[in-house]
């Protein structure tokens, strides 16, 4: 059994750094907004073949003069085939016209396979969406583990899977990087991460509840992260060299999807050891052993 690290002492620190971050969030949310990308706006969506098959970083770089312009390659970057966006507004046409007479500058033979505009309203059913998804996730997440755990281990995990997102959001909306679709795709990847590490963690404070002999709940939660710190930190730090190096030597939406990793990565790790845990200590402080030290050992009857 490894020495015991007294993480209970940092649960209340933990909570009030997570309220400030979230309210720093939150201010800048409501005075700046969300940096969303033309994937939840209307706009123009144009499919280009482009002879001379540049990569999509080229095709990026040509049209970087043009503000809310999205370049992504259809298929394989060999074939030419890239998929231009941008968001409408009322010159929204003529802006279009505008990347096509860069672009035949630039590659002099291009075809224009074909231009679709996508309304408002599939904007908006898009972001509908993406919030009911988030949440039909933790709601299957929350059944999971109930059945598993007990009901406060079950809302600890869901409290933790809430305080990440709001930790990502909030990011997003401090450093105006753009929210997209890969957006959504890295938060709800954090989720499964997180949710993976605090039930690592419960299930040892499930098997430590039987066999320590404690005298208060704090002390089985403080056992049960000392045996999984390890292993949390080993996880995390792993995990965080392959998507440092996305960020470091990708562009793009990659780009933004690994640096959303990072500030989950760090979140999920860190909900992990103090929010849950600390919800888990708080609902149980006043819990008591059945009998003596330990709750499921045996009541010794003395013989006269």
């Amino acid at each position: 059994m490894k020495k015991r690290i007294e993480f209970s002492k940092f649960f209340l620190p933990a909570c009030i750094i997570s309220t400030l971050c979230i309210l720093v969030g939150a201010f800048f949310f409501i005075t700046k907004g969300i940096n969303l990308s033309i994937d939840f706006k209307a706009g123009y969506i144009e499919e280009v073949e482009i002879k001379s098959c540049p990569t999509t970083e080229d095709v990026r770089k040509t049209l970087s003069g043009f503000n809310g312009v999205a370049v992504k390659s259809v298929g394989s970057e060999d074939d030419g085939f890239f998929q231009v966006r941008i968001g409408s507004d009322k010159n929204g046409s003529s802006l279009l016209d505008d990347i096509n007479v860069e672009l035949k500058n630039k590659y002099s033979e291009i075809n224009i396979l074909k231009t679709d505009f996508i309304g408002s309203q599939l904007s908006k059913t898009l972001g509908f969406m993406s919030i009911v998804l988030l949440i039909g996730t933790m709601i299957c997440i929350w059944i999971y583990a109930a059945i598993r755990f007990k009901w406060d281990f079950a809302l600890a995990s869901i409290i933790a899977l809430i305080h990440d997102t709001l930790i990502m959001i909030a990011a997003f909306a401090i450093f105006q990087v753009e929210f997209s679709t890969t957006s959504i795709a890295a938060v709800l990847t954090i989720i499964g991460y997180s949710i993976n590490d605090t039930v690592v963690i419960l299930d040892r404070v499930r098997d430590n509840v039987q066999k320590l002999e404690v005298k208060t709940f704090k002390d089985v939660i403080d056992q049960s992260l000392s045996d999984t710190l390890s292993r949390s930190i080993i996880t995390t730090v792993t995990t965080m060299f392959a998507v440092v190096s996305l960020y470091v030597f990708t562009t793009g939406s990659i780009h933004d999807f690994a640096w959303a990793l990072i500030i989950g990565l760090i979140s999920g790790c860190y909900s992990s050891l103090f929010i849950s845990s600390g919800f888990i200590a708080l609902v149980r402080k006043n819990w008591k052993p059945s009998y003596g030290m330990n709750p499921f050992k045996p009541k010794e009857v003395s013989v006269q």
